[in-house]
């Protein structure tokens, strides 16, 4: 079985598709979790069950030769060849720079003994380059930020990943919404010219918000408490200079009234 992931959408820096050339190890595993409930017979009850996230875990390899011959024929739901992907090897040509008479009527095998110069060979070279731009790749996956250049700032991104399953190069199965949740890279002396790398997928399921009316029978209720309230400012509570306090002794105002 051969394994490929995708991620983002076509045409765009933040797209992707990586086919591995070879997958040693490929685990899906899903769990979840019961309620219980103590009760006085000396055992708990349940009366729920909680599925958690399906999680997958793998552990490939992605050299820069060409250990395939078929991975060009790989292709995404859109079509997509991996861009690591390699296409039919030439074949290896020898070519013999002697022009001598006698090399022309014997083999080249003996031939070779009879001149100073080696002949060239020439075959497909690797790739330099590709293991570096599938690390950076594979690692911008589990940034989870991106850069708004409206706003000059970073914005929280989620990037989430497809994961390709294939007999050979017929497509088997696609699992969407999946998101990197762990990354490790494996380099040592056995390791050569390849990456080694373990992964971690999770996939999720994304709750949204969404904006609704409320009903007429609740909306009454809601006014006094939506109402905007008015402002009166601060309210002095000293008397205005000028004016004499009020008198409020009974007796001095009856004698004062005669």
């Amino acid at each position: 079985m051969t394994l490929a992931i995708s991620w983002g959408v076509d045409d765009t820096q933040d797209s992707g598709f990586v086919v591995m050339d070879c997958t040693t190890v490929y685990t899906r595993n899903r769990k979840g979790q019961v309620t219980k409930h103590p009760i006085s017979l000396g055992s708990s009850v349940t009366d729920h069950y909680i599925s958690e996230n399906q999680s997958i875990t793998l552990s490939a390899v992605i050299s820069g030769s060409d250990l395939s011959s078929s991975t060009f024929l790989i292709q995404d739901l859109k079509g997509n060849a991996a861009f690591n992907s390699f296409s039919p090897t030439t074949e290896v040509n020898v070519n013999s720079t002697d022009q001598s008479v006698l090399k022309k009527f014997i083999p080249d095998s003996i031939g070779q003994f009879l001149s100073d110069s080696a002949p060239t060979i020439t075959m497909d070279a690797a790739r330099d380059d590709l293991l570096e731009q599938v690390r950076e790749s594979l690692e911008n996956l589990t940034s989870g930020k991106k850069y708004n250049e409206k706003t000059g700032q970073f914005d929280p991104n989620i990037q989430l990943v497809q994961l390709y399953e294939y007999d050979g190069t017929l497509l088997r199965k696609v699992i969407n919404n999946l998101v990197v949740t762990n990354l490790v890279f494996r380099e040592d002396a056995n390791t050569g010219y390849a990456l080694y790398f373990d992964m971690t997928l999770e996939q999720v399921t994304f709750a949204f918000l969404k904006k609704t009316t409320i009903p007429k029978d609740i909306t009454p209720s809601l006014k006094k408490k939506a109402a905007k309230k008015d402002n009166k400012g601060k309210v002095d509570s000293t008397p205005d200079a000028g004016t004499a306090p009020k008198d409020t002794d009974p007796l001095r105002q009856a004698k004062e009234n005669g």
